[in-house]
């Protein structure tokens, strides 16, 4: 008899064990995913207005992976009554760069904002 209770307390032990040790392994892989995603996001964001033009407007598009971005550029308002009517020759524009995964049952995002400032007058006589 004794040896059935330790057998069954033995079962019940491995079980939870098996269960946190497979926890920790779609724990690892969701912290993989978050970390592929965040450098993505930083990596597109460095490039934005420097290889990249900002152009208002949103765009997207999709990586490997099955991950999925979105940008979304707008023109930051600001008082141009505050800088006394001079023009800074900057125009600044608020970034928002959003990255999807996963499946519809557990989505992930993760997103990123910044403020840039582009010349009013770029290098090559392009203009924003």
């Amino acid at each position: 008899m004794e040896i059935l209770v330790a057998f069954s307390i033995l079962s019940l032990s491995l079980g939870v064990l098996l269960r946190i040790f497979a926890g920790g392994g779609h724990i690892a892989a969701t912290a993989d995913d978050y970390s592929r995603a965040i450098l993505t996001a930083e990596s597109m964001m460095t490039k934005m207005g420097v290889e990249t033009p900002l152009q208002p407007g949103i765009t997207e598009g999709e990586l490997p992976g099955g991950y999925h971005w979105n940008v979304n550029v707008f023109p930051y308002p600001f008082d141009q009554g505050l800088l006394g009517g001079q023009s800074i020759g900057f125009k600044p524009f608020w970034v928002e760069l959003t990255i999807e995964w996963g499946d519809e049952s557990d989505p992930r995002a993760f997103s990123l904002t910044t403020l840039r400032l582009i010349p009013d007058n770029p290098p090559g006589g392009l203009t924003q």
